[in-house]
């Protein structure tokens, strides 16, 4: 017999894909995608490891090595929020800028060049699937470099050092995740928002390092002209240390109320989710 004249049962099931499944698949593909390139595989994984490792032998040398000229005076609230988010002694916010334009400046802009997007939004998943998926991936990455390796240090420190050091700072694990997880997604949903922009990766990253880099040129002189730490309001830089002093308890760098600087990263997270969700639906109403 044929095959077309074959008869064929429609399938009258029901497709369950569990809702995590579908952002997690787009993650985990982004990944594997960075994993294959070897250029991404020494720039977004060797600094930060080089990074990390240079902090938790200052640790050991803090707590063993006597006399040993340390960069801190104590291993403490400033040494772990200067881990996470700090513009010296050591610049972290060089790293976390690196390991998001190579990890992520391409998570959105090469679907939009390869009309990936509407394939994607093709399948049975939403918008928000979407952007989840690539939210995790770099997020996944961020998290690897102060989230993860701030936790470790934490209990390497409280290891090396007496029981008193975990019962009077056992409250710096809940301030390294709340402040790495306000990085990270600060961080990630701006260079998600300029990645879908474009179609072009380098004028993603070049408007990324526009308001990471530029808006932190224009503080330092308005600061230089007006004499005001206010005027840190402008960037992205003294808010996020503004608030990792708070959640530290460390002395403020900058006379800036915190109910601003609240005001303007939530302002700034919710807008870039308003314009990602407006990109990414245009592919999907066009679809």
């Amino acid at each position: 017999m044929p095959i077309h004249t074959q008869d064929y049962r429609h399938w009258d099931g029901t497709l369950q894909l569990k809702k995590y499944k579908r952002w997690w698949i787009i993650a985990k593909a982004e990944l594997k995608l960075l994993a294959q390139r070897k250029i991404i595989r020494l720039i977004v994984a060797v600094p930060p490891v080089i990074y990390i490792l240079v902090h938790a032998i200052l640790i050991y040398m803090f707590n063993y090595l006597d006399g040993t000229p340390f960069p801190f005076d104590e291993i403490g609230e400033g040494f772990f929020q200067k881990f996470i988010f700090s513009t010296h002694p050591f610049p972290s916010v060089f790293l976390i800028a690196l390991v998001v334009v190579f990890g992520g400046s391409g998570l959105i802009s090469n679907d939009l060049k390869y009309n990936a997007l509407s394939l994607y939004l093709s399948k049975p998943i939403s918008w928000v699937d979407y952007l989840i998926g690539k939210f995790i991936a770099i997020g996944i990455l961020l998290a690897s470099m102060t989230l993860v390796p701030g936790l470790l240090l934490f209990l390497e420190q409280a290891l090396l050092a007496d029981i008193s050091f975990f019962i009077e700072n056992f409250w710096l694990i809940f301030s390294i995740i709340i402040y790495s997880l306000v990085v990270t997604t600060v961080t990630s949903l701006l260079m998600l928002t300029f990645s879908s922009l474009t179609k072009n990766l380098r004028f993603a990253t070049i408007g990324f390092c526009a308001v990471w880099f530029g808006l932190s040129v224009i503080q330092l002189i308005l600061t230089q002209v007006l004499q005001s730490s206010t005027v840190a309001i402008v960037s992205v830089w003294a808010n996020l240390e503004l608030l990792g002093e708070v959640l530290f308890g460390l002395d403020r760098s900058y006379n800036l109320h915190l109910s601003w600087t609240i005001l303007l990263l939530t302002a700034l997270t919710v807008s870039c989710i308003l314009v990602l969700r407006h990109r990414i639906r245009a592919v999907e109403i066009v679809t």
